[in-house]
């Protein structure tokens, strides 16, 4: 509204404070208006602070402005393998919503994927299919990842692979298998028919469309 644009000039002005923790919340509020420009440096430089907190708040208001961030990828994908599971996991959740721009960073979200952790491969496979057919490079570990003992991670992993499309064929047989998975059935079928663009595999011929989840 008015008021958010009349604010631009002084959180603008902010950016300039001697103060860091003001710099930090000029540029947040930058991002939240849908205006990071000038914000931008600040919160890729917020991504190195000693709070994880902010390091934190960095990495998602930066996944939220997507495409226009990629200047802070190297710096997000240092946070992979930040000893805090929430910044590590706020890291992965921004990559993905930086979209194919991230590709650059599908080798480090492999890494994250096979990392075995409580939190992070979840959201390191949801980030490698929101990089699409960019991401064709993780389609072995997505495929390994179909056997992970945890539902929430093979589920993500079908939908990835679904969303990397004909790149993923190489994942049809195990697509197929995880149609018995009762939790990934669905996010299964779903993907055999985006990878095979001609017609959905027999196997998920009862699926009702919409089953995405």
């Amino acid at each position: 509204g008015t008021a958010a644009r009349e604010a631009v000039p002084v959180l603008e002005g902010a950016l300039k404070d001697k103060d860091p923790g003001v710099r930090f919340a000029a540029g947040a509020a930058l991002a939240k208006l849908g205006l990071p420009g000038e914000g931008l440096p600040v919160l890729i430089a917020a991504l190195k602070d000693e709070s994880a907190g902010r390091q934190g708040t960095a990495a998602r208001l930066l996944g939220e402005v997507g495409p226009p961030a990629k200047a802070a990828i190297p710096a997000i994908m240092e946070l992979l393998k930040d000893d805090e599971g929430s910044v590590r996991m706020y890291a992965a959740e921004a990559l993905g919503k930086i979209g194919p721009a991230a590709k650059e960073a599908v080798p480090a979200l492999i890494d994250a994927l096979n990392s075995g952790g409580e939190y992070l491969p979840c959201p390191a496979a949801q980030a490698l299919g929101r990089i699409g057919p960019a991401a064709k490079a993780a389609v072995p570990a997505l495929r390994e990842a179909l056997k992970d003992e945890k539902a929430r991670v093979r589920e993500a992993a079908a939908q990835a692979l679904g969303e990397i499309g004909p790149a993923a064929k190489e994942a049809i047989p195990a697509l197929r298998k995880a149609l018995s998975d009762e939790y990934v059935r669905e996010a299964a079928a779903e993907a055999l028919k985006k990878i095979q663009t001609a017609a959905a595999p027999r196997a998920a011929g009862t699926t009702q469309p919409g089953g995405k989840q």
